[in-house]
């Protein structure tokens, strides 16, 4: 691709996915995957982490069965959980994966993420989210017949 060219899959934006209860899920099949720093919700601003380095986020977006997308922005970290069970987005995706018997996230698997449980609260700010996600590879093509030699 040229310098020239903007891929369609960066002009489009998805919905964020909603984590309003405990027990809410996404489903459907893996179309774009993208790393980028997080951003307040909200406002938008940039965050960093208090070292001054950016802080990355992994935006996966799914096809769900009704056609519709939706991102998920999946970030890391170490959370001890208040009530329910789960772990950091990113880090439920990667036990997922592992599970699978896969060794990467792929574009065309499905993924499905629900949200779990809750962590516990550091001083001024709201307890994270906890989640548990299951991975399924994509299925390989199927080859066609030769065309060449029929």
């Amino acid at each position: 691709m040229s310098q020239n060219t903007i891929p369609l899959s960066e002009m489009e934006q998805s919905p964020s996915a909603k984590w309003t209860q405990i027990g809410d899920t996404y489903r459907g099949r893996i179309v774009s995957m993208d790393k980028r720093q997080n951003t307040k919700p909200g406002s938008g601003e940039p965050v960093f982490f208090p070292s001054g380095d950016p802080q990355m986020v992994w935006v996966i977006t799914i096809e769900q069965a009704n056609g519709e997308r939706v991102a998920l922005w999946a970030g890391n970290g170490k959370y001890k959980a208040a009530s329910g069970s789960g772990e950091a987005m990113l880090a439920a995706i990667g036990t997922a994966v592992r599970a699978a018997g896969a060794n990467a996230v792929d574009i065309g698997a499905e993924l499905a993420v629900a949200h779990s449980g809750m962590g516990e609260a550091s001083p001024g700010k709201n307890p994270p989210r906890l989640f548990t996600a299951q991975y399924r590879q994509a299925a390989p093509e199927s080859v066609p017949v030769d065309l060449f030699t029929t």
